[in-house]
């Protein structure tokens, strides 16, 4: 390895370093509480080696979400990947990964969960904002794949796709949230188990009878 490859792979390496320092520190103290001195303490680097890979705070944040969407992402396409699969097990399995994504997951899920109820704070006029709203319709058109497949097999009754796609993901993720916030355990239900009854539910409505 001569000394270019190894200059990009430190570059990487201490990029990565800096998010996971970052990532640690906005789980256990909050984006509010979270600054980049902070940052840069635990990562053992200068300020200035910081603004080398993000301008702000605000972006290494963003820059987190997006490896957390990639994440999801990834184990969900996996998920549906078997051969032989029908359209309800494909939906179930993605139910599966994003409860596996929170469980296994957690400092990302936080970080994802913190974007969705403050907007308005962490709102970034740069480009990196359009880059993220792709990651997440490129995530809800893979669901919405699957259901479009249902119904052209006639596994599924005809609906509009969309709709019944921002159903179900706004179930799972609502039903997570609600664990998060521990209102589930007051009625002495799982998660997992409350995520299974919510779509024999979805898919009641759904299939062709």
């Amino acid at each position: 390895m001569g000394p270019r490859a190894r200059t990009i792979e430190d570059k990487q390496q201490r990029r990565r370093t800096i998010l996971e320092a970052a990532k640690k520190l906005f789980f256990e103290s909050g984006y509010q509480n979270t600054t980049i001195e902070k940052i840069t303490e635990v990562a053992g680097v200068s300020t200035g080696t910081f603004y080398l890979y993000f301008k702000s705070k605000r972006e290494i944040y963003m820059a987190l979400y997006a490896d957390g969407v990639d994440i999801f992402h990834q184990m969900a396409q996996q998920a549906i990947s078997w051969p032989g699969m029908g359209v309800l097990g494909r939906l179930s399995a993605i139910a599966n990964a994003y409860y596996r994504f929170y469980k296994e997951y957690t400092e990302y899920f936080d970080i994802l969960a913190f974007i969705h109820l403050n907007q308005e704070e962490l709102e970034n006029p740069s480009d990196m904002r359009t880059v993220l709203d792709e990651k997440a319709l490129k995530l809800l058109k893979m669901i919405e794949g699957v259901i479009k497949g249902g119904v052209e097999s006639g596994e599924l009754a005809p609906m509009d796709t969309w709709k019944a796609t921002n159903v179900l993901w706004g179930m799972m993720d609502g039903l997570v949230m609600l664990a998060e916030r521990q209102n589930v355990t007051v009625i002495e239900v799982s998660l997992e188990e409350l995520i299974k009854q919510a779509l024999e539910i979805a898919f009641y409505g759904m299939v062709r009878r």
